[in-house]
């Protein structure tokens, strides 16, 4: 939770910053190239997140890694985030700035949990259709669930839409439970 509203503070103060600057776009594109490089690499997220690592050694690094690929805006805040000690809430960070950004751009991205893989029609459509029902363009990340019988589960925010043939399920036993209560 402490983490959360952390992430959200700093979050917030990152893309108001880049908002007057005029720099959503080129700040959202390299915190995730730092994210991305982060990630791929052990050693380095290592190095990054562990509390031992002496903070020069972790801002030398991420100076030489990232060397001509960064703005200064978003080196600073890096080196920022390593005086303060809270390079570990970088990821939550960074999607938490990314749902603001995309906030702004009147954009919604949506989870979208299938038993197998959608074409590119069936995507089109459901973007299309979540687009309509939201009133926001809507950017969907799929994955795939071996749990899932069938349908489709859809989740934007807070909010769950549950098409899967389990809660279909679900609701025709409860039916038939509850009609045969009152049969008897």
């Amino acid at each position: 939770m402490l983490t959360n509203m952390l992430a959200l503070k700093y979050a917030q103060a990152v893309y108001e910053l880049a908002s007057e600057k005029a720099m959503l776009d080129v700040v959202e594109k390299q915190l995730k190239l730092v994210e991305a490089t982060i990630a791929g690499h052990a050693d380095l997220a290592t190095l990054m997140y562990h509390p031992l690592v002496p903070a020069p050694a972790k801002k030398d690094t991420i100076t030489r890694v990232f060397a001509g690929d960064l703005d200064g805006f978003v080196q600073n805040f890096l080196l920022l985030l390593i005086d303060k000690r809270r390079e570990p809430a970088l990821p939550a960070i960074i999607s938490e700035y990314t749902r603001l950004a995309n906030e702004a751009r009147n954009i919604a991205e949506a989870e979208v949990f299938t038993a197998k893989e959608l074409s590119t029609k069936q995507l089109e459509a459901l973007a299309a259709k979540l687009s309509k029902v939201t009133g926001k363009n809507i950017v969907l990340k799929t994955t795939l669930d071996q749990e899932l019988i069938g349908g489709i589960v859809v989740k934007i925010g807070d909010k769950l839409i549950d098409g899967s043939v389990q809660r279909q399920l679900k609701a025709l036993k409860a039916a038939l439970l509850t009609n045969q209560a009152v049969a008897v």
